[in-house]
């Protein structure tokens, strides 16, 4: 494991967040064209949104002895399109949420009709700021709950499996 990522799980330790840690293969090409082998580290968990709503999070971070390293914050399965006739209009109340509700956070929708929500990031040593971010996505996702439950289009009902 690099500083940073040591640095970000003992934090995720001191703060009482449980990460189930997986290690992801990331090959990249370099500018000669050749294979890089690097990897990434995958920490994943659960957040209780509402007494009746799970949803998965992550933070994936760039596994390498770099000044700074990239990384992503996702939490995913929030909802899922119901119509995908009604996808525009979706996407639209999405933009506007994004635009002046989610803070630092953009609400996505995969190509299978997932309704997820991420940032993107790059950090040094000091992860502090990632836990921030990543505690605060929580918060944010709670408060806006509510919003994306009023767009028609969109389930936001807990799925089995």
């Amino acid at each position: 494991m690099s500083i940073i990522t040591e640095n970000f799980k003992k934090m995720a330790e001191e703060n009482k967040i449980q990460f189930k840690t997986k290690e992801l293969p990331a090959p990249i090409r370099n500018k000669e064209g050749n294979t890089v082998e690097q990897k990434q580290l995958l920490f994943q968990s659960a957040l209780r949104v509402t007494k009746t709503k799970p949803v998965g999070c992550a933070v994936i971070i760039h596994d390498a002895e770099l000044e700074r390293v990239n990384y992503q914050i996702t939490y995913s399965k929030i909802g899922y399109v119901t119509d995908r006739n009604k996808l525009p209009d979706i996407l639209t109340e999405l933009n506007d949420l994004n635009a002046m509700r989610s803070g630092y956070y953009r609400f996505l929708v995969s190509g299978d009709g997932e309704l997820f929500m991420r940032f993107l990031g790059i950090t040094g040593e000091d992860v502090a700021p990632v836990m921030d971010i990543f505690i605060f996505g929580g918060r944010i996702l709670r408060a806006l709950l509510p919003e994306l439950d009023k767009i028609d289009g969109i389930d936001l009902t807990p799925r089995k499996g």
